[in-house]
């Protein structure tokens, strides 16, 4: 693992679920950085840009066309773009919105113009220019620390020969590696600057790779040097594709190894940038033409695998520039093509942006993840070595028995062998039993302690009883089911019931709601005053006051099972009606009268009566108007004659009398 940063920059931190399985393997990434960082790119190890497309930001920047150029990403994602041919230009010009407009920072800066300069950023955001030509070969060192507004020497005629087409890095620790070129004469010495330019001490007078010219080098991650290609001299020129690391500032360099049957076309005036994940991008270049390629070098072992790609329109180019931006976007500026020298500017991304992306890895390997994370103060990067594991790919899951097999739907039931084979024991399946038309059950509870073997939980409460599909589901999506393989029984029902309103007065209806578990087919209710229903939800009324036990008994295939609510329904008698006056008072025997009662509390279904000992004769309601009048007709008999009492009765049972107040003669 790696970590590098910049004053003031967010710190990157990741995690990842799950970080081992088999393929395909899908990751969730979760962003942990600190410091309130505004974009991400993420490299999940697996990078391939074959169905990547160059990004048109402007095909006519402001900038004259023009080639041997430099171009320079700074800590807050801007280009500074920097001199070049054409011309021997000295302009400086800055982009912010990733070369998609521009802005001229400087139509003349102090240094003379010139092309086939190096120009580098340092950590505090100054840029430092160096060396090129002009008709003459240069050794001038000049620095910008406002984005190239005004420019300082910092040193008129460096140590170092004069040169163009030469090469230089900026160390994470602020200093500065100048590297090879061409002044008539083919170059491999190194030197040092400390002090942003103003001095330089050579710490290499002849690398180990050959002298050369036309050739890129960047600074990897960890702050290694690797150098690539360029043109030397053996008995004749010759382009070269070697690629050199130095772990110690320039001093030494090793040469690294490609993978036997991969390879990639010599070149000189390509350009390079390192990406966060330690890979190497070459773009372009020239090799008895133009060079249309994009080649991606990535560290595998010992050797560095080759991967290419096409520049943009498919069209080649050389002498161009291009810089890395902090969301892993690659710039490239202008350059000589078939077509002419460009002032047109292309975007490359080459990373996730997402804040917590997912990924899936197809191929099995081991995988090393970098995020890098910035805001307008700076970037922090971070990799993760080897720390995605993705296992060959399995077959779909073969459930081939159950035990047990059978469970009922009154709880739980704990499953001790799912046999059958390609279980997967780095990540958990998913185990479900499913039927056609009803919710799938969902196992708990799930372990595989083999491949062939599972062990998990169902909850069967209230589930409907039949047979049911045992369903295997595998991490990377595959399933397998074991049709019919599982049993669910019925369990007896567990009664329950519920009534509203529990208690009022007479007439009181109350409606009773099962609410009974288990699946019963068949109700019996009694409501404690001789009245019982077979339906699943009855209502019932009371009409005469008291306290009344409700029972509930229900039944399903496994058995009964009874509820009794002692004293569940309170009904209290409603107050009796009272008898204020009526009409007529005198009636006549043989005659039918019509008759007007007024009171009060007189209830829907309330009856009215003439009564003189055992003889009753009934009033016959045509209109009853709650709670205070009854109209209606009485038929006096032909033998009646005396005083006779009216009598009304309410349903209730609630009575009222008015003794010997009606004359019959």
């Amino acid at each position: 693992m790696y970590t590098t940063a910049s004053a003031g920059a967010p710190v990157a931190s990741f995690s990842v679920e799950p970080s081992s399985g088999h393929a395909p393997l899908t990751v969730s990434f979760k962003d942990t950085s600190t410091g309130f960082p505004t974009a991400w790119a993420w490299y999940f190890g697996d990078e391939d840009y074959q169905l990547t497309q160059w990004v048109g930001q402007n095909g006519s920047a402001p900038w004259n066309g023009r080639f041997g150029h430099s171009s320079v990403a700074l800590p807050d994602g801007s280009i500074v773009l920097m001199g070049g041919g054409g011309g021997y230009k000295n302009d400086v010009w800055r982009s912010m919105d990733q070369g998609v407009t521009w802005t001229q920072q400087n139509g003349s800066a102090g240094w003379a113009g010139r092309e086939f300069h190096t120009s580098v950023t340092l950590p505090d955001g100054s840029i430092v220019l160096m060396g090129g030509y002009n008709g003459a070969y240069l050794r001038d060192v000049w620095r910008t620390a406002d984005q190239g507004v005004t420019w300082t020497r910092q040193n008129a005629s460096a140590p170092w020969p004069a040169r163009a087409k030469h090469t230089s890095v900026a160390l994470p620790d602020g200093s500065i590696i100048l590297m090879g070129g061409f002044n008539s004469t083919y170059m491999n010495d190194i030197w040092k600057s400390d002090d942003q330019g103003v001095t330089w001490t050579c710490i290499n007078p002849h690398g180990t790779w050959s002298a050369r010219y036309g050739m890129s080098s960047v600074v990897l991650p960890d702050g290694r040097i690797a150098l690539v290609g360029g043109m030397y001299y053996s008995s004749a020129e010759r382009y070269s594709r070697d690629l050199w690391i130095s772990d110690n500032a320039g001093l030494t360099w090793t040469l690294q190894s490609y993978p036997p049957g991969q390879s990639w076309t010599p070149r000189r005036y390509h350009t390079s940038v390192a990406l966060a994940d330690g890979s190497i991008l070459i773009i372009g270049g020239e090799c008895s033409g133009y060079l249309n390629d994009v080649v991606h070098l990535v560290k595998e072992g010992t050797p560095w695998s080759v991967r290419k790609y096409l520049l943009p329109l498919d069209q080649g180019r050389y002498h161009h520039s291009s810089a890395v931006l902090p969301d892993g976007s690659v710039i490239l500026s202008g350059g000589q093509t078939p077509g002419g020298i460009k002032n047109d500017v292309w975007r490359f991304p080459t990373a996730n942006k997402e804040k917590n992306p997912r990924h899936v890895y197809k191929a099995a390997g081991t995988y090393s993840v970098t995020l890098q994370v910035f805001n307008e103060d700076g970037s922090n990067t971070t990799r993760k070595g080897s720390n995605i594991t993705v296992i060959p790919e399995l077959p779909a899951p073969e459930p081939v028995g159950i035990d047990p097999g059978v469970g009922q739907n009154t709880g739980k039931i704990n499953i001790i062998n799912l046999s059958g084979a390609n279980f997967d024991t780095i990540n958990t399946p998913s185990v479900r039993l499913n039927r056609t038309g009803h919710p799938d059950i969902l196992a708990s509870n799930v372990t595989t302690p083999s491949s062939s073997r599972i062990t998990c939980t169902f909850d069967l409460a209230e589930q409907p009883a039949g047979f049911w599909d045992v369903a295997v589901e595998n991490p990377d999506g595959k399933t397998g089911v074991l049709g019919q393989g599982f049993c669910i029984t019925q369990g007896p029902p567990t009664a329950s019931f519920v009534g509203s309103p529990i208690s009022g007065n007479t007439p009181h209806k109350v409606s009773f709601t099962d609410t009974s578990t288990g699946f019963p087919t068949s109700w019996r209710w009694t409501f404690g005053d001789g009245g019982t229903s077979e339906e699943r939800s009855p209502s019932h009324s009371y009409t005469v006051a008291g306290t009344y036990t409700v029972a509930l008994t229900v039944q399903n295939e496994g058995g009964t099972d009874a509820l009794i609510r002692t004293g569940y329904i309170t009904v209290t008698a409603a107050r009796p009606p009272v008898i204020t006056s009526f009409a007529p008072a005198k009636m006549v025997h043989g005659k039918t009268v019509n008759v007007a009662i007024i009171g009060k509390y007189f209830q829907t279904g309330a009856t009215a009566k003439l009564v003189w000992g055992a003889v009753t004769i009934p009033v016959k309601i045509k209109t009853l108007t709650p709670p205070s009048k009854i109209a209606g007709s009485v038929t006096i008999p032909a033998p009646a004659r005396g005083k006779y009492s009216l009598v009304v009765t309410n349903p209730d049972g609630g009575t009222c009398t008015r003794a010997n107040v009606i004359t019959i003669t």
